[in-house]
Order: C-alpha cells, then sequence, then structure tokens
C-alpha cells in the first residue's frame, strides 16, 4: 500500500490490489465509505455456505465466524471476516439459506406435544401417512 493514502483512498487501493491479485473475489459486492476508512464486501448467496468469506481470510488472514438463524422453519447462515488487507480494515459478510433439515427443533417437538393426553400420539411432519 501506499504510505501517502488514507481513509477511502487507502481502502480504494486495498480494493484494487485485492482485486488485481484475486479476482475470483469480485464475486462480493465492495464498498468503501459506508464505514470510513473500511473496506467493505457482501453477498446474499442463493447456495452454498459462504465459501467466499473462507477465501477471502485465506488470502487476508483472520478467522471466519459463522451463525445460523432460524425463523418459522426458515434458516439462513451468516459468515463473517474482520481483517486487514495492505494497512487497511476489512469487513466481509455472506448471507445463505441453510439446507432442508431433517428432523426437529426442540421446539417443535414441544409444540407438536403440549396439550396431549398421555397416550395419544402426534402426527410427525414429514412421516408416512
Amino acid at each position: 500500500m501506499n504510505t501517502h493514502l488514507s481513509g477511502e483512498a487507502a481502502a480504494a487501493a486495498a480494493l484494487a490490489h485485492l482485486l488485481a491479485d484475486h479476482p475470483d473475489l469480485g464475486a462480493l459486492v465492495w464498498s468503501i465509505g459506508q464505514t470510513p476508512g473500511v473496506l467493505s464486501g457482501h453477498q446474499m448467496a442463493d447456495s452454498g455456505q459462504g465459501e467466499v468469506v473462507d477465501a477471502c481470510a485465506a488470502v487476508m488472514g483472520g478467522t471466519v465466524a459463522r451463525s445460523t438463524h432460524a425463523l418459522n422453519g426458515d434458516g439462513h447462515g451468516l459468515a463473517q471476516l474482520s481483517t486487514f488487507f495492505d494497512g487497511v480494515p476489512v469487513q466481509v459478510w455472506v448471507s445463505y439459506p441453510l439446507a432442508d433439515r431433517h428432523g426437529l427443533h426442540s421446539t417443535e417437538l414441544a409444540a407438536l406435544l403440549s396439550g396431549r393426553q398421555l397416550g395419544t400420539l402426534p402426527l410427525l411432519p414429514g412421516g408416512a401417512r
């Protein structure tokens, strides 16, 4: 990085260097200036598990943090990385849908079983009919 650059100019130079050496990281939507002096990348993926964040970590260093969230049976995952590249702070995240899961969460099982009389069987989703 040019030591005379700062702020958004340094972030822009870091992005140019990053994409010149690793054009595959162009799959992310990159932005400069949302947070002053920070290079940000994100993607809302239709599939996968945020592998592009793993690729960023391999290039720039750092540890990828992953989390999952479920709402009304639909789940999505989030892969995040906070690191530095060419002396510039970098934040990258990817949101992705979770694959169809099998089985029940404890809250779903509790809802199926609550209020039933002892000896009655619940109809479990996905079972034979």
